[in-house]
């Protein structure tokens, strides 16, 4: 199993989609140090109704990237996703409860606001 190294939520889809460097390097540097990049599902679909034809085409291309996971919303992670979205959202809920998974990961987001009310405010938060 590889080590995850990067949890994205939808803006940082979206800005990967929008040719956003900082997006793009993360997910190389990522891939260079052998790990993987984790994409909630949510958030795909999210980045998915948000882009225009263009994107589309970037986020085809970024998650048939062999060290690229989409993840799932399996039933186990409901109850959370669930409750953290009161506050949050769905999509970011998602988000930040598969980075909650992976504490060595750097999770990339513009929401730090919001993640650090149920993760702790050292988490390893990329700032979008």
């Amino acid at each position: 199993m590889t080590t995850v190294g990067l949890v994205v939520d939808a803006d940082a889809l979206l800005g990967y989609a929008s040719g956003s460097e900082l997006i793009g390097m993360l997910i190389a540097k990522t891939a260079d140090a052998g790990q993987s990049v984790v994409i909630p599902a949510i958030s795909l679909a999210e980045a998915y109704r948000s882009v225009d034809s263009t994107g589309f085409r970037y986020l085809d291309i970024v998650v048939t990237l062999p060290w690229v996971d989409v993840a799932p919303l399996d039933h186990e992670l409901c109850l959370f996703v669930g409750g953290w979205s009161r506050t949050m959202g769905l999509e970011l809920a998602h988000a930040a409860v598969e980075a909650s998974s992976f504490p060595e990961a750097l999770f990339a987001t513009s929401r730090r606001e919001l993640v650090t009310r149920y993760l702790p405010k050292e988490w390893p938060i990329i700032d979008l």
